[in-house]
C-alpha cells in the first residue's frame, strides 16, 4: 500500500517539473494537493531531491504520464 505523504510528495515535484501553466492539469492537481493539506518538505520545495525512496519509486513510475500534464 502506498503511503498518502509519499503519493503527495511525487505528485508535488512532478506536477512542479512538468505542468504547462495555471490552466493546465498539472497545476490544478498542485491546487489540490494544497487544499489536501500537504505542504512539502524544503527538499522537496527546493527541487533538491526527495525525501523517501518510495517517493522516489512513484516519481520515476509517474514520469511515464507526464505528458499528460
Amino acid at each position: 500500500m502506498i503511503d498518502r505523504f509519499d503519493l503527495y510528495g511525487a505528485l508535488y515535484l512532478l506536477c512542479v517539473r512538468w505542468h504547462s501553466g495555471q490552466t493546465s492539469r498539472g497545476y490544478r492537481i498542485l491546487c489540490r494537493l494544497s487544499r489536501a493539506g500537504y505542504r512539502p518538505g524544503i527538499t522537496i520545495r527546493n527541487g533538491r531531491g526527495f525525501e523517501s525512496d518510495e517517493q522516489r519509486r512513484i516519481y520515476r513510475a509517474l514520469l511515464r504520464y507526464r505528458h499528460s500534464l
